[in-house]
């Protein structure tokens, strides 16, 4: 009797091993051969600028000359490229430039000049640079904050400002943020809670820790994407990683508060005067309720809260940020 109860223990464990061997192969099979990061995306090249003190490094989608121009600025860590899925569905319509930040990708490094204005002017200097008349300005969190402030201080700028989860909301001095109508301690609570494989925002500046983030193993990173990114495109995934081996600072406090200053956008969203338009993440009814607040009144920028969408939420919900952008675009 003991002998049968031991022979179907074994027959068990060997089913569940099977079982998660197979699960892993069957998810897992690109990882496998993605033993170099991808290049640039056919048909599209990239180049640098000089503006703003620094050498300003950009990717150009399949050139459309007679479309008009959309400008994208990623978040902290990220690169063009991180734009690439995308700008696939975009770029038949369009005419699409995607930077590489200040410290972020080939772009140079940040300065000890630098300042909470700093990444602003990148942005301006760059359109100016490539001599572009009236871009669409589309960012994503840090970028968010930026194209967000680009449209506020330079209203002949841009033709439309489109701005994936930014912040609305306000920093406070011990780094966490504070959204518009919702206590302190909850927004604590909220920023340390973000899953976004992002940097988590910090007033400490370790300089080994990004090197050593920079050698880390290429597809570990891909893996470690794809396993906490399940709703991701293994294009995601692929270009995620190379943007981590590529982030190359802030180094300093006070080129760290570049980045922190860009994101302290205060009542910028409510001076753009072009047709405007937020995508938040999923949240909660007194979460979306805070963002609704926080855009009341303001006639020309259109919120839209992406259901299963976390702070990535281009990459979460591809399909439906591609259709919400296109709809809004298409009133122009």
């Amino acid at each position: 009797m003991e002998i049968k109860q031991t022979n179907k223990m074994m027959k068990k464990g060997i089913t569940q091993l099977f079982i998660k061997v197979m699960a892993f192969l069957i998810l897992t099979p690109s990882i496998a051969f993605a033993a170099d990061p991808p290049g640039i995306p056919d048909g599209w090249s990239d180049g640098y600028v000089y503006a703003n003190g620094i050498r300003i490094h950009y990717y150009h989608a399949v050139p459309a000359p007679e479309k008009p121009v959309i400008v994208m600025v990623h978040g902290v860590t990220d690169i063009g490229l991180s734009w690439t899925p995308l700008t696939w569905k975009l770029q038949d319509s369009y005419d699409i430039y995607m930077l590489d930040a200040r410290g972020h990708g080939l772009s140079d490094p940040f300065t000890s000049s630098d300042d909470g204005e700093t990444l602003i002017k990148d942005v301006i200097g760059f359109v100016k640079a490539m001599n572009i008349n009236k871009p669409i300005l589309l960012g994503h969190s840090m970028g968010a904050a930026t194209v967000m402030r680009v449209g506020a201080e330079y209203p002949d700028l841009a033709r439309a400002v489109i701005m994936l989860d930014p912040f609305l909301g306000s920093f406070n001095p011990d780094g966490s943020r504070t959204p518009p109508s919702t206590p302190k301690n909850e927004a604590k609570e909220n920023s340390q809670s973000d899953k976004s494989p992002q940097i988590k925002r910090s007033n400490n500046v370790v300089p080994e820790k990004q090197v050593a983030g920079n050698n880390q193993n290429y597809n570990d990173l891909v893996a470690k994407g794809h396993l906490d990114n399940p709703k991701w495109g293994m294009v995601d995934c692929q270009y995620w990683a190379l943007s981590k081996k590529q982030y190359h600072g802030p180094y300093t406090q006070e080129q760290s508060q570049a980045m922190r200053g860009t994101m302290s956008s205060g009542d910028a969203l409510a001076k753009i005067t072009v047709p405007s338009l937020v995508l938040k993440a999923d949240a909660p009814p007194e979460r979306r309720k805070a963002n609704e607040e926080a855009v009341k009144g303001l006639l020309r920028v259109k919120l839209v809260h992406m259901d299963g969408a976390a702070h990535n939420l281009h990459h979460d919900q591809l399909e439906n940020t591609v259709k919400e952008i296109n709809e809004f675009l298409s009133k122009l």
